[in-house]
């Protein structure tokens, strides 16, 4: 079975090669490219060169051309001229060599929609490649557009089929030949990267798709309206089958949504947990549900504990601790780093001592209005290595922070995911601590 190899050149209207990637100088067989009109049939170059003059920012045109590989052969090529909306001097090229494609695919093997891997060809791929012997490393991640059902809410479906379109030609793009991709259902895609076994590839990879995305539907103002989140992990360093690495990505992608959306989150054990050994998957039923009893909860508490007052404080954070699915809530001096205030998921007092670091290592993030999301990968691209190693030591994945100005000396609510944990914060999740903690500090009970 043959791929389109697929190449790309970024130039200006001179049609000087600004950036271009590696297959790209394989393929013409030189260790750099100046400018495209060397490897450029001479016949094609004006009408290159017209294509890219026309071009306004933003706007894209197809166009073939007949152009030179390393054999000095000339091969006819297919592709998609971009210019950038935010740098109209630089144009990309995406580039498609027709020869490259052969015609004994059999039926169903490509989505008819996107023109990538259908659900059933890169679904058996996948299981292929995790059963070979011997075993070979390879990232597996789960893709799909962010607030897919708004955008076919408010454009209609020709818009979404035209989104997913796109995005599938972006993703094939970026992919090259470092994999597959492949439509699983409506936005949602496989990406198999067979050929990087490095994170740093792989973050390169992932980046160059949601900027592209992100680029390509930025609006005047610089908003970007469509945009991607991606999740997955390593095989067979992080699951041992395809069930097993399709629920890890799930899980992945689940946390890109919770945590904001347009982003891309690789599988850390020391971050996400034992993945292993945390086998449930959570429907969107069973978060519909979870979600009401959060909206009920807040209502209770600010009836019991504010108007009422017949709810303790401790009461108040084991109602909190269930509901969220929390590990630990503290509550830290300021001054001292030490706990006034401490409870763990099963109603033990719990305590916590921050008092051996120094207050450079926590309080620049701990005192971000109104809340910080902290979790130790981020600390460690900070460079906030010291509280990075002691959430290691607590076993802390996730620290949610709100720095309490209006209570005796200030303090921090810490609401604490571990390691092992269940619980995932959504953004919504987030406000609703935003709003607890502000009750708690306006409540003159702490």
């Amino acid at each position: 079975m043959g791929k389109i190899r697929r190449y790309y050149v970024e130039i200006n209207n001179d049609l000087k090669v600004f950036n271009c990637n590696e297959d790209m100088l394989e393929y013409i067989g030189q260790d750099i490219l100046d400018n495209i009109e060397s490897i450029i049939q001479s016949h094609d170059l004006e009408t290159l060169k017209e294509t890219i003059m026309s071009l306004k920012a933003g706007e894209n045109a197809d166009i073939c051309f007949r152009m030179l590989d390393k054999d000095n052969k000339l091969n006819w090529m297919s592709a998609k001229a971009h210019r950038s909306k935010h740098n109209d001097s630089i144009v990309r090229l995406d580039i498609y060599d027709l020869q490259s494609f052969e015609m004994d695919i059999p039926e169903g093997y490509y989505d008819d929609m996107t023109g990538v891997l259908s659900k059933s060809a890169i679904t058996d791929y996948a299981k292929k490649l995790m059963e070979k012997t011997p075993t070979k490393q390879f990232y597996f991640f789960l893709m799909d557009v962010d607030n897919f059902k708004a955008i076919n809410d408010t454009y209609g479906h020709m818009k979404g089929d035209e989104v997913i379109i796109e995005v599938a030609r972006i993703a094939q793009e970026c992919v090259g030949d470092k994999g597959l991709v492949g439509r699983i259902g409506g936005d949602e895609f496989v990406l198999v990267l067979e050929k990087i076994h490095e994170e740093q590839a792989l973050r390169d990879v992932l980046r160059e798709i949601r900027y592209i995305v992100r680029e390509k539907y930025a609006d005047e103002e610089n908003n970007f309206t469509i945009t991607t989140s991606l999740g997955g992990g390593l095989f067979p360093d992080d699951a041992s089958n395809y069930e097993e690495m399709f629920m890890l990505a799930d899980k992945m992608l689940y946390i890109a949504k919770a945590k904001g959306r347009d982003r891309y989150i690789i599988y850390t054990p020391s971050v996400h947990g034992d993945m292993k050994n945390d086998r449930e998957v959570v429907t969107i039923s069973q978060r519909t549900m979870l979600n009401r009893s959060k909206n009920t909860l807040i209502m209770d508490l600010m009836n019991g504990f504010l108007l009422k007052d017949d709810i303790s404080v401790k009461e108040a954070f084991q109602k909190v601790i269930e509901t969220y699915m929390l590990d630990e809530i503290y509550l830290v001096d300021k001054d001292t780093g030490k706990t006034r205030f401490g409870l763990a998921k099963g109603g033990e007092d719990c305590e916590l001592d921050l008092s051996h670091l120094s207050s450079e290592d926590y309080q620049p993030f701990f005192e971000t209005y109104p809340i910080k999301v902290i979790n130790m990968y981020d600390l460690q691209k900070a460079n906030y290595l010291k509280f990075s190693e002691f959430m290691l030591l607590q076993g802390f994945r996730i620290i949610v922070v709100y720095y309490m100005r209006n209570v005796p000396n200030g303090g921090y609510l810490m609401y604490v995911s571990n390691v092992n944990s269940a619980c995932r914060f959504a953004e919504t999740d987030v406000s609703d601590l935003i709003y607890f903690s502000r009750m708690l500090e306006l409540s003159g009970k702490l």
